[in-house]
């Protein structure tokens, strides 16, 4: 199989470090006998010399959809909901051998049987044998996977769900028609799946009417009856959005639905929670096990904890998290100031008062407001000395 580089684009290139940058490559398939172009963009700390691994986020109909996917995925980064990500776009929007777009030929299925037929078929046979081969080669991809497509792409991606082990773990489905003989093989094999899937389904009030219906059918009957707690759905139904504007509208929310178990905790997670460290661990367990990414533990998210265990008064979880945070973040100021306050409440001012200390001597220059830390400390002395006195 031959393979030619195309580059759009003048990127920074030093031995084997890549910066952050967007590209097309050109792949040859043997099954589709035909060049197909793929639009790349590569993360900040893409190396190829080291062992890092990153998810995928492939989608069709690469020359609309991939730009608005790159300027979401960035956005996100930032804030931490996602992980670094590689962003692959197929080209599909272009006349082909049979002055047909690609798309339609690509993606091309029975309406009797709901399956894909022709090309369609082929197609599939090219994702999965040549081009996820490929990326992962070439462009370090991991085990997290998605696939995202757009009103006629939108249906194809269901395909790869029909497989007994699905190639991808995330689906972003934007406005699809799906036939009606597909659904019953799509419930059994959601209800049966033993690993985890990630399926975002959007329609908008001006959707084009036969996709509107569908998908809200799709939605009542499908797709809110499945059962199986590895499957993770997320459905949204927007207004006055378009058959073409609700594309820009969904992706943030879908992106983040896909990497909803990655990102900081969510204060609706953990309202209900007693053993707060051990949810705490389990979630990075997942983070690991599903993206295949050895995530550290998060200052904010033990911070996030921390304050449930003090809203809830529960000292024995606040000193866990306390001593948590002093291991992994010995440096900073809060894990020193959690364990103080157990020792206040338990009455025990003078180890109190020494935390308090130590906390107070990590406030680094930046914080403006270090006198209202310095008040812990006088009010701790001051109960030491009124327990002097008496």
């Amino acid at each position: 199989m031959i393979k030619t580089t195309t580059f759009i684009v003048i990127f920074l290139f030093s031995g084997s470090v890549f910066a952050q940058t967007t590209f097309l490559d050109t792949i040859t398939s043997d099954f589709l006998n035909e060049n197909r172009k793929l639009r790349i963009h590569l993360p900040k700390t893409f190396n190829k010399s080291d062992n890092k691994t990153y998810p995928l986020i492939l989608t069709m109909d690469g020359e609309y959809m991939f730009y608005n996917i790159i300027g979401n995925t960035e956005l996100l980064l930032v804030t931490d909901k996602i992980p670094e990500v590689v962003v692959v776009g197929i080209n599909q929007n272009y006349a082909d051998t049979n002055q047909t777009f690609a798309r339609y030929n690509d993606c091309n299925y029975d309406s009797k049987t709901g399956l894909p037929i022709k090309k369609g078929i082929v197609f599939f046979k090219f994702i999965t044998n040549e081009l996820i081969p490929y990326l992962e080669t070439n462009y370090k991809i991991g085990k997290f996977k998605t696939i995202c497509g757009h009103s006629f792409t939108a249906n194809y991606i269901n395909y790869f769900l029909l497989d007994e082990k699905p190639l991808f773990n995330g689906y972003i489905s934007i406005s699809p028609y799906i036939p009606k003989p597909l659904v019953k093989n799509l419930y059994k094999e959601l209800e049966e799946n033993n690993d985890w899937l990630f399926y975002y389904l959007s329609t908008s009030e001006n959707d084009l009417s036969g996709h509107k219906s569908s998908i809200q059918e799709l939605d009542s009957l499908l797709f809110r009856k499945i059962t199986n707690h590895k499957f993770q759905y997320t459905f949204n139904n927007f207004d006055k959005e378009t058959h073409f504007s609700l594309v820009s509208r969904c992706l943030p929310l879908a992106i983040k639905s896909v990497f909803s178990i990655y990102a900081p905790i969510r204060d609706e997670e953990i309202e209900q929670e007693k053993e707060l460290v051990n949810f705490l661990l389990k979630k990075y367990d997942k983070i690991q096990k599903i993206y295949g990414i050895n995530l550290a533990i998060r200052e904010d998210d033990l911070t996030a904890i921390s304050w449930v265990a003090e809203d809830n008064e529960d000292w024995t979880s606040l000193k866990k998290i306390g001593k948590l945070t002093v291991s992994l973040f010995p440096d900073i100021a809060d894990g020193y100031y959690m364990l103080a306050l157990c020792e206040e409440k338990a009455s025990h001012l003078e180890t109190a008062l020494i935390l308090y200390k130590k906390g107070y001597s990590k406030l680094g220059k930046e914080v403006l407001n270090k006198s209202d830390f310095y008040e812990d400390i006088e009010r701790i002395e001051k109960l030491l000395s009124n327990k002097i006195k008496n």
